[in-house]
């Protein structure tokens, strides 16, 4: 007969090893999903939200500068969405600029929030946005207004989704207190007004901030989920905006910005229906790309 140590180590030496939990992505490292988006990670942690009292060139709506921590991480579009990508999940591209790799425009709130969910579905995630019946890209102003308040965000999901205002900004600054994306020189990482020659460009020929992201700093602005709304102090996580408002944010500044309206700190907006020549968007996610 066998002792119970006899038995009890053979038992053992029968089970397989537990799986080991893969190991947590580097800042910065890229991945492509299965149709060809390729997305940065962005670890969480905290940052100082805001300008800093001694930016001459801050505007009020940048203050308080806060501290935020983002308690989970997030992958983040290398670039804005190129016309390219639109075509291909959505058609013709509405843009006012023309070229497949250029970043599409005129585009609303709502229209990126349909592509948001319709490149979820090509790639068989779960949608981030609970749409109303008929809510489609060029609906007319008034009515996509309309139709927005009964749009709920699904904070559970995997697709692809507007990131957070805050997300934005930690995302531009990457670990870096540098005025614009990347860079304390708006040439180095941006098309601007002075430097555009009053288009947009080629998404990706502007040097990366140090998470390997192009473009977070001009060539067009980006839509975030939140509404516009006013900083206030105190420490926040995961902060998601405004409770309600009358517009959304925009960050990120254009090809018909100046290198002020360029920074990482600066703050527009827009209503929910409007479409411009210099207003586009960029995509996250929550989980991973399927190697």
């Amino acid at each position: 007969a066998r002792t119970v140590a006899e038995i009890t180590s053979a038992t053992d030496a029968s089970e397989p090893a537990p799986p080991r939990p893969p190991a947590a992505p580097e800042p910065g490292e890229v991945r492509e999903s299965r149709t060809g988006v390729v997305l940065a990670w962005c670890p969480p942690g905290s940052f100082r939200m805001g300008s800093k009292d001694s930016d001459s060139e801050a505007h009020d709506d940048e203050k308080p500068r806060h501290r935020v921590t983002l308690s989970r991480g997030f992958w983040m579009m290398q670039t804005p969405v190129t016309q390219a990508q639109w075509e291909a999940v959505l058609g013709e591209s509405p843009s006012h600029f023309c070229g497949a790799d250029f970043p599409v425009e005129k585009v609303s709130w709502c229209d990126a929030l349909v592509f948001a969910n319709a490149l979820s579905e090509r790639e068989g995630l779960t949608p981030a946005y609970r749409l109303p019946r008929g809510f489609a890209p060029g609906m007319d102003g008034d009515t996509s207004e309309a139709m927005a308040e009964r749009v709920r965000w699904d904070r559970s999901a995997g697709g692809y989704r507007l990131p957070t205002e805050a997300e934005w900004e930690y995302a531009a600054r990457a670990g870096e207190d540098t005025l614009y994306a990347g860079s304390n020189s708006v040439d180095e990482v941006a098309w601007y007004k002075g430097n555009s020659g009053r288009t947009t460009h080629p998404v990706g020929q502007k040097a990366a901030n140090r998470w390997k992201i192009h473009d977070m700093s001009g060539n067009v602005w980006e839509w975030c989920w939140d509404w516009y709304g006013d900083y206030s102090s105190g420490d926040k996580t995961d902060p998601i905006g405004a409770s309600s408002g009358s517009s959304r944010v925009n960050r990120g500044g254009s090809w018909s910005s100046t290198p002020r309206a360029s920074r990482v700190a600066n703050r527009s907006w827009n209503t929910r229906g409007n479409r411009y020549s210099n207003v586009g968007l960029r995509l996250a996610r929550s989980s991973a790309p399927e190697r």
